[in-house]
């Protein structure tokens, strides 16, 4: 079965970098600790980023059931990264930060082959 999910996972990949649209990051901050002698002196963060194979689609406004749904923002879909993304990482969209409010693996159980992140802005 870990084979069947390879499979997935190297399509996905090749989907997705076909397709890809503009510059998409993912972006992890991780706050500096401070030297205990001087802790008033400020330390700057670690940043690492790592390129992704993805898809953006943006979320607007629509009518469900006779509802206004207002949605700003954006739904990235994108290959299994280097590193398993986290809901305190950031997506940078063509140079553009943006929040993830949402992320979630594809499939929602089992070996992941892809993710979606919904991004505020």
């Amino acid at each position: 079965m870990a084979d069947f999910y390879d499979d997935m996972a190297n399509m996905a990949v090749a989907l997705l970098g076909e397709f890809k649209q503009g510059a998409v990051t993912l972006k992890r901050e991780t706050p500096g600790v401070p030297d205990p002698a001087q802790p008033w002196v400020p330390v700057e963060p670690t940043v690492e980023t790592w390129p992704l194979s993805a898809v953006v689609k943006r979320m607007h406004q629509r009518y469900e059931n006779g509802i206004l749904i207002v949605e700003t923002g954006d739904m990235v879909t994108f290959a299994v990264p280097a590193v398993e993304p986290m809901l305190t990482d950031m997506i940078v969209i063509d140079g553009a930060e943006r929040t993830i409010t949402n992320l979630t693996p594809i499939p929602s159980a089992g070996t992941a082959v892809a993710w979606k992140a919904w991004c505020a802005g």
